[in-house]
């Protein structure tokens, strides 16, 4: 298993293991480690977004808002990485407040976190979930003075509802949405083949 032990301590290895029990966040993310090395680089995020349908403006944008905001926690050093690249054995580290709690601060997947979200917010039969409900979700979920939880966890929210885009006027299936928790939607929408 390459779960960190503790919330400070980094996962063994590069963080990702293909064969291995790996974390949900670890999955999530190694769809951007293009080589295997246990870092992502801006230019892995970048080429990322664009496979999985994003334009050229918006994967720019996510490249620096991501590496920009995440760069420095996970990175495992005191000293800042000038190339702000991201080490998938440190991204448990980058687990921010004002988020649905689905992720563990191991980077695990809580099912029951995520069903219980989803069922507060979706309306019946609890399979969708709109962009307004969503956007309920942000709020109820927002921590007292936690600004960069509060965009973080909003940026993120319009990332995914963007690349899932519903054609549904119910909205996003439940299963897309957990999907994009350990990353296999990714590997859907770009046809790249799946690591794990």
């Amino acid at each position: 298993m390459v779960a960190p032990k503790k919330g400070v301590s980094a996962a063994p290895g590069t963080g990702f293991q293909s064969g291995a029990k790996n974390t949900a966040l670890q999955s999530h993310v190694a769809f951007f480690d293009r080589d295997d090395d246990g870092i992502i680089w801006p230019l892995d995020t970048y080429v990322g977004f664009r496979e999985i349908g994003f334009g050229v403006i918006l994967s720019l944008l996510s490249m620096v808002i991501i590496h920009s905001g995440f760069s420095y926690v996970t990175w495992g050093s005191w000293i800042p990485d000038p190339l702000f690249r991201l080490k998938v054995k440190h991204m448990h580290r980058g687990k921010h407040g004002s988020d649905s709690g689905a992720y563990t601060t191991l980077g695990g997947f809580d099912d029951n976190r995520f069903n219980y979200i989803f069922d507060m917010y979706s309306s019946e039969p609890h399979q969708y979930l709109k962009f307004s409900e969503g956007v309920q979700m942000l709020h109820g979920n927002m921590n007292v003075f936690d600004l960069f939880g509060w965009a973080a966890a909003a940026f993120e929210w319009l990332a995914t509802y963007i690349m899932l885009w519903p054609v549904d006027p119910q909205g996003m299936r439940k299963e897309d949405v957990k999907a994009v928790y350990n990353g296999s939607i990714f590997y859907k929408l770009s046809g790249r083949k799946p690591k794990y």
